[in-house]
């Protein structure tokens, strides 16, 4: 048999399995056209994702391990009958998959799979464990449970979880967290399952088949027990706040700092009277169902993104709806950006509101403001 007859087997081996990730849908979309690049760039935008801490010896992860002394001639491993102290571990699952086929060689791959290996994670495939670092990369502890971060600082994944302190303390004693990343870990529930009928051999058998189809990316990261000293938060204040008429994005000043910093865009100091506010310069708001983005209208959709916020839930949160259309009713927004945290959220609910506000303006007086337009004009064309 020749190599293109090999090639043309393999092919219809691929095309035959059983398997959404090689099964094109008929509603799929043609790379390079613009419903393309939307569809990605809206996928890419999802960095909140089911996430789960556990160790080396969680079952999904083959059991207990020992260290290997030796290698037989039948390729079994004698170890040396000591049980490691299991590192500790953490998986991020996406919620949805961008599935690539490339049709000159008919293969099929997931691309943030493919992305976060491109940026020094490593695949780890069925019957391999191995352990090499992302150098750059780090797991950060927020305020709400866990961010990965890469070599950039961009954000890849961010979970909403409480932390065990037994995991904490490992992470901590070791220095680093093996994180795995892909859409098949067995976090997620299937469709017609509970989590209670979703069992454990079902989870590590969906765990196996990623791994086998090449779907899961791992590395050893660097952990940092404390959350970033630059913010990598936004928050949304209605009209009114600070006794401004305007709806309030406050966002990371690290959106700016590789575009020059927010004085490049004619932001200055918050001023004490916010009458005094500057408009930006270059700079537009797109506000929609679901995001709030800053963008340079006056370059390719490709080069103009500056930042942009999903909110969870926004096409039904009655809080953003009211701040979306009040943005869309002035036409601006007051964009304030910083490198603290807001004190925003749940884990101030207890504080004293007094102390909040006093905290809330010592944030806003260290930070940049101007005042925004909001685009009527999307950045991208929608998706029909």
């Amino acid at each position: 048999m020749g190599k293109a007859e090999r090639n043309r087997k393999r092919r219809r081996q691929q095309n035959d399995r059983d398997g959404a990730w090689t099964n094109v849908p008929p509603h799929a979309v043609r790379g390079g056209t613009q419903a393309a690049v939307t569809l990605a760039a809206d996928i890419l935008e999802e960095t909140q994702m089911p996430c789960r801490t556990t160790f080396m010896d969680d079952p999904m992860l083959g059991g207990p391990k020992a260290t290997v002394v030796d290698i037989q001639s039948d390729g079994s491993v004698v170890t040396d009958g000591k049980v490691i102290d299991p590192a500790p571990v953490v998986l991020f699952e996406p919620v949805r998959a961008m599935m690539v086929k490339d049709t000159r060689t008919d293969t099929v791959y997931e691309a943030r799979t493919e992305g976060i290996i491109s940026g020094g994670f490593h695949r780890m495939p069925l019957g391999i464990m191995a352990n090499f670092p992302a150098e750059g990369w780090g797991l950060y502890r927020t305020a709400t449970g866990l961010m990965l971060r890469d070599t950039f600082g961009g954000v890849w994944a961010e979970g909403i979880l409480d932390l065990d302190p037994a995991w904490v303390s490992e992470a901590t004693s070791y220095g680093w967290v093996t994180v795995f990343f892909g859409p098949r870990l067995g976090l997620r529930v299937p469709p017609g399952k509970s989590a209670q009928s979703y069992t454990l051999q079902q989870r590590i058998a969906e765990f196996q088949q990623g791994r086998r189809e090449g779907l899961c990316a791992a590395a050893s990261v660097a952990w940092h027990p404390v959350a970033p000293k630059e913010t990598m938060s936004w928050v949304l204040l209605p009209a009114g706040i600070f006794g401004q008429p305007l709806p309030l994005a406050y966002m990371p000043q690290f959106n700016f700092t590789h575009l020059g910093g927010p004085e490049a865009f004619g932001f200055v100091r918050t001023p004490e009277q916010f009458a005094d506010v500057p408009p930006a310069l270059g700079l537009a708001a797109e506000v929609t169902l679901t995001d709030v983005d800053l963008f340079q209208p006056h370059l390719d959709e490709g080069l103009n993104f500056v930042g942009g916020y999903r909110v969870p839930d926004g096409a039904t949160d009655p809080g953003y709806t009211a701040w979306r259309k009040t943005a869309h009713a002035h036409g601006r927004i007051l964009v304030i950006t910083g490198h603290q945290d807001f004190p925003a959220g749940p884990e101030f609910r207890h504080d004293h509101p007094q102390v909040v506000v006093e905290r809330a303006r010592q944030v806003v007086r260290s930070s940049y403001a101007a005042t925004v337009l909001v685009s009527e004009t999307p950045r991208r064309p929608l998706l029909a």
